[in-house]
């Protein structure tokens, strides 16, 4: 700091010089706040409405321009459309997919509920085998497990992600009726499926997270009533004496009506073939349900060019 000549060492400069530079920032300030002319704003404003005007003025041009290039697409398309189809012809429909899709039931499925202990448990042979054992009950007719396969089956198929299956019913050998959405998620491991089936048949419903839809439950029989009503229901047996090859089979039944196929989901018996309109044998060979079930979905895959 520069000492001015003729004042005392113990003059207080640094007071002097903060209030300078005080002064200087007020006087920036004060340039900074001071209202600009009237003609300044008024010209400002005038150039704002002027760029304003211009960007809708092309904003609408690029409007019409799209309405016109869109009109000349339809014009095409028709002009095209009156050239392929030939006057008095009318047109075939190129899609061969069905109207409603598939149905599948599921007969005599082995879901039977019991108390072990204090719990409420679907019985199965593999965590059960003591209380079978003790009960005197054939391990054989407690297969919950053919169920869950044929499930994971149906709802995890081609023909289901394109949305042809249109539901699933599932007949208990306790004479349950359950009908399953073609959107539920089938739990992948056999304990937490049984642990769903067994609060089903205790709260008679499930219901989908965070709404009122219900993905499964109990109905009314008979089952009749909750088919289509141009549906055809098909039954599968190995003892039928009508042998089919499956892929001429699927290709005679006709688009018009929905195909009801009707599996055993048991591991030994017969299927209950009382209102089934046709009972057919796919192989001379006993299949299991599963193996059906997967014919049945490849056949209708091809059938309707599911890809």
């Amino acid at each position: 700091m520069v000492i001015a000549r003729g004042l005392p060492r113990c003059f207080p400069y640094r007071l002097i010089y903060n209030q300078r530079s005080l002064w200087v920032k007020r006087r920036q300030r004060k340039s900074i706040l001071r209202p600009c002319s009237v003609k300044k704003l008024l010209s400002h404003s005038r150039e704002e409405h002027e760029r304003e005007k211009e960007h809708e003025h092309a904003v609408s041009k690029d409007e019409e321009r799209k309405k016109d290039m869109a009109k000349a697409r339809k014009e095409e398309a028709k002009a095209g459309d009156s050239e392929d189809i030939l006057p008095g012809i009318p047109p075939v429909p190129s899609s061969n997919h069905p109207k409603s899709g598939v149905v599948f039931v599921l007969e005599k499925a082995s879901l039977v509920p019991a108390y072990v202990g204090r719990t409420y448990e679907i019985l199965n042979p593999d965590k059960h085998a003591d209380f079978l054992r003790k009960k005197n009950m054939n391990p054989y007719d407690y297969r919950p497990d053919i169920v869950h396969e044929i499930l994971v089956d149906i709802l995890g198929s081609r023909l289901n992600m394109a949305g042809m299956v249109q539901a699933v019913f599932v007949k208990t050998d306790l004479g349950h009726l359950i009908k399953i959405k073609p959107h539920v998620r089938i739990p992948p491991t056999l304990g937490k499926f049984c642990a769903m089936m067994s609060q089903l048949l205790q709260k008679f419903s499930i219901k989908a997270r965070g709404g009122g839809e219900k993905l499964m439950q109990l109905i009314e029989n008979p089952l009749v009533k909750h088919l289509p009503v141009n549906s055809r229901i098909i039954g599968l047996s190995v003892s039928s004496p009508k042998a089919v090859r499956l892929r001429d089979y699927v290709d005679d039944v006709g688009n018009d009506c929905t195909p009801v196929f009707v599996i055993g989901a048991m591991a030994h018996g017969k299927i209950n073939d009382d209102y089934t309109d046709d009972l057919i044998s796919v192989s001379a060979l006993p299949l299991s349900a599963g193996a059906c079930v997967r014919r049945i979905c490849y056949e209708l895959e091809r059938k309707w060019r599911i890809l």
